[in-house]
């Protein structure tokens, strides 16, 4: 099962994907489906949960993926990579309802709000690897043991696939602008954070000299 996007927006392409009951869908169709769009459905899919704040490690697993599919796209990959096992498996009719139901009347709605791609604003392949890399970034950030700072980027992860699906420059330079911000942002945290750090130590070697000699 195969469609190609064309100029359809990405929730009519689901729409049309999951209305062919006759056969059974999986996971490998829908991606399919998008083509080298993919790549925006699946960094939108993985951030969502990454969100919500989380403690140090959690979100790991979802960022590593999205590192190793942004930097695909980087270098010019069309196809997403999916483990077989993943790609294989098939999509229940409960889960289609629910996606009918609530996921692709959000995503119209969003698409509402999008400005619309002219045929000179349209994403070029360089913009859109620029996009991915932006992507590898922001999901490196994630998997640092940084505490509660995931919600941020994780964000723009979201509006840069929400810019690879809807192939729109103008989003594309602002969501770059955000991303740039939120490097310094979080940089300059870290740089507090480990200068804090390292002092507390250093005062606390201070105050206890014999902590760190050797035992005859």
């Amino acid at each position: 099962m195969s469609c190609l996007p064309g100029s359809k927006p990405p929730s009519q392409v689901i729409r049309d994907t999951i209305a062919k009951k006759e056969c059974i869908l999986t996971v490998e169709d829908l991606i399919n489906a998008f083509g080298s769009q993919s790549f925006g459905l699946m960094f939108i899919v993985m951030a969502l949960p990454l969100t919500i704040p989380l403690p140090p490690g959690i979100g790991f697993i979802p960022a590593a993926l999205l590192c190793v599919w942004a930097f695909q796209r980087t270098l010019g990959g069309t196809l997403l990579w999916l483990p077989k096992a993943i790609g294989k498996r098939k999509i229940s009719q409960a889960l289609i309802r629910k996606i009918e139901a609530k996921t692709l009347p959000l995503c119209e709605r969003l698409e509402r709000f999008l400005p619309n791609s002219s045929q000179t604003s349209m994403l070029n392949e360089p913009e859109i690897r620029l996009a991915s890399l932006a992507v590898v970034f922001m999901s490196m950030l994630i998997m640092l043991p940084t505490p509660f700072l995931n919600t941020i980027p994780a964000v723009i992860i979201i509006l840069m696939g929400l810019t690879i699906l809807n192939s729109n420059r103008k989003l594309l330079w602002i969501n770059m602008s955000f991303g740039l911000l939120v490097l310094g942002f979080i940089g300059s945290t870290l740089c507090v954070g480990s200068e804090f750090l390292f002092k507390e130590i250093s005062d606390f070697l201070k105050a206890n000299p014999g902590i760190l000699e050797i035992e005859g």
